[in-house]
């Protein structure tokens, strides 16, 4: 990957701080756009078809986890009720055996004061709570143990291809450097790279384009500059992975590089592993704007060779004013491609899946 150089501009502070609002404002319309589109997702047929299939499934407990898999050899993937697998259009087939697991047998109860006396709300009602009284045995099956029409796959990341902008990947490994990491390509064990905090290493591998190597990175360097090495201790990893995904998904959007292909599918697939009834994926992301926004700015800051359109504006102002031959010398006004596209695609969309790159 080549490295550029370009001329340098002297800007006023004033106009300096200028650049950094913009910057600052376009990376929170690139996180705002990318948290609402996800929360839409279920109006893209992947998506929808998906998460219609997928939502009905509760969560078990770790205890029933273990049943389903011993029971089950550990090959179940889709478990449910008889009943449920009705809904969702399928048949358990006459004569499957059932996985037996423990289901809570809930109690809606009076809440009492010490004396034993009813609590009472502002209308005068008793208040009530839910509480476990006990389990039930209930029975369920494995998708395997159904007849019905095929499963959707769930939708995937696709690798980026082609180019990166030129000197990209230099300034992106440049950032990493002065973070005291050293970087190398190679095999990543079937990810597409990796980060260790102990040695200070970050692994891009050395089997995909251009433009997919510099978003690995960039999700690398994210992860360092996010701390998510003090943070992996009672931090679901959906989170640390949705907070470095949308690093990278903005540092390439202000460079000019659309990699929505691939991290709306990745984000979403993360953010749903972290994601509760209480927190839906859209929240997940939302909540990590601040944090995201701030490590996206300061690895735009150390990247972008130059303001951007502003920047252009202004040199092209200059340029009338002081005449083409100074212009020429010290301000060269041709447009830099990594930087000069206004638009920035803040509309988004899903891409159709193909199979998940770890």
């Amino acid at each position: 990957m080549a490295t550029t150089t370009r001329a340098k501009r002297s800007y006023s502070p004033q106009q300096r701080e200028q650049f950094e609002q913009e910057r600052r404002q376009t990376l929170e319309e690139l996180h705002n756009t990318l948290a609402k589109t996800l929360g839409t997702l279920s109006a893209a047929h992947e998506w929808q078809s998906w998460l219609k299939f997928a939502s009905g499934f509760h969560q078990y407990s770790m205890n029933n986890s273990i049943l389903i898999m011993i029971q089950s050899g550990g090959t179940a993937t889709a478990v449910a009720g008889y009943r449920a697998w009705q809904a969702k259009g399928r048949q358990v087939r006459s004569g499957e055996k059932a996985i037996r697991i423990l289901a809570p047998v809930i109690k809606r109860l009076d809440v009492e004061d010490r004396d034993g006396n009813p609590v009472r709300d502002e209308s005068g009602k008793p208040r009530k709570i839910n509480k476990l009284v006990g389990v039930r045995i209930v029975s369920v099956f494995d998708i395997t143990a159904t007849d019905g029409p095929p499963a959707p796959e769930r939708p995937t990341p696709q690798l980026l291809t082609g180019q990166a902008p030129e000197g990209l990947w230099d300034a992106l490994a440049a950032v990493a450097v002065d973070e005291g990491y050293t970087i190398s390509r190679g095999n990543c064990g079937g990810a597409n790279g990796w980060a260790r905090f102990d040695t200070r290493e970050i692994r891009v591998r050395d089997d995909v384009d251009d433009v997919q190597a510099c978003k690995t990175l960039a999700h690398e360097i994210g992860h360092i500059l996010l701390g998510h090495e003090d943070r992996n201790v009672g931090e679901h990893r959906g989170i640390n992975e949705v907070e470095a995904e949308s690093v990278a998904f903005m540092v390439l959007e202000r460079h000019g590089v659309d990699s929505r292909q691939y991290t709306f599918n990745y984000v979403v697939g993360w953010a749903e592993s972290a994601a509760t009834p209480e927190t839906p994926v859209e929240d997940i992301v939302r909540r990590t704007g601040e944090r995201v926004i701030a490590v996206a700015d300061k690895i735009l800051t150390k990247t972008l060779p130059q303001p951007g359109p502003a920047g252009e504006a202004i040199d092209a102002l200059a340029a009338a004013t002081i005449g083409p031959d100074l212009r020429v010398a010290n301000h060269p006004v041709t447009p830099d491609v990594t930087t000069t596209r206004p638009e920035h695609q803040l509309q988004l969309a899903v891409t159709q899946p193909v199979s998940r790159m770890p």
